[in-house]
C-alpha cells in the first residue's frame, strides 16, 4: 500500500514539475532582458565602489533603492514582473545561460571601453 501512495505522489509530482510555466506578463525579450541585467551589474558595481570609499550602508541602501526602483520602472516591470521573468528564463526556456554570456560580454566591452579614457586622465 505505501508503495503504491509513493508511486502515486511520485507520478503526481512529475506531472506537476513538466507542466508549462506561463509567460510573465511583460514579458521581456531576450535583449532587453541583456539590457536590465548589464544595467544592474552596473548598479552593484557602483555599490560596491561606494562601499570601498567607505559609504555608510544608509546612503547605499538608499542608493540601491532608488537606482533599482528607476531601472525597473524605465523597463516595465515591478520587482514581482522582474522575479517572474527571472523564473520564466531559469526553468521553462533555459535560455539564461545564453543571456549572461552576452551581458558579461557587454561588461566586459564597458571595461575596454573604459580603459583608455583612464589611462589619457592618468597621463
Amino acid at each position: 500500500m505505501k508503495r503504491r501512495i509513493l508511486f502515486t505522489l511520485l507520478i503526481a509530482s512529475f506531472l506537476i514539475a513538466c507542466s508549462p510555466i506561463p509567460r510573465p506578463t511583460p514579458f521581456l525579450n531576450e535583449r532587453r532582458m541583456v539590457e536590465l541585467l548589464t544595467e544592474m551589474h552596473v548598479i552593484e558595481a557602483q555599490l560596491q565602489q561606494m562601499q570601498n570609499q567607505g559609504a555608510s550602508f544608509d546612503v547605499m541602501r538608499s542608493y540601491s533603492n532608488s537606482a533599482y526602483a528607476e531601472l525597473l520602472e524605465r523597463f516595465g516591470l515591478t520587482e514581482e514582473s522582474f522575479e517572474a521573468n527571472m523564473f520564466f528564463r531559469t526553468y521553462q526556456s533555459r535560455d539564461i545561460e545564453r543571456i549572461q554570456e552576452r551581458v558579461h560580454e557587454n561588461l566586459r566591452r564597458m571595461v575596454e571601453e573604459r580603459r583608455p579614457n583612464e589611462m589619457t586622465l592618468q597621463e
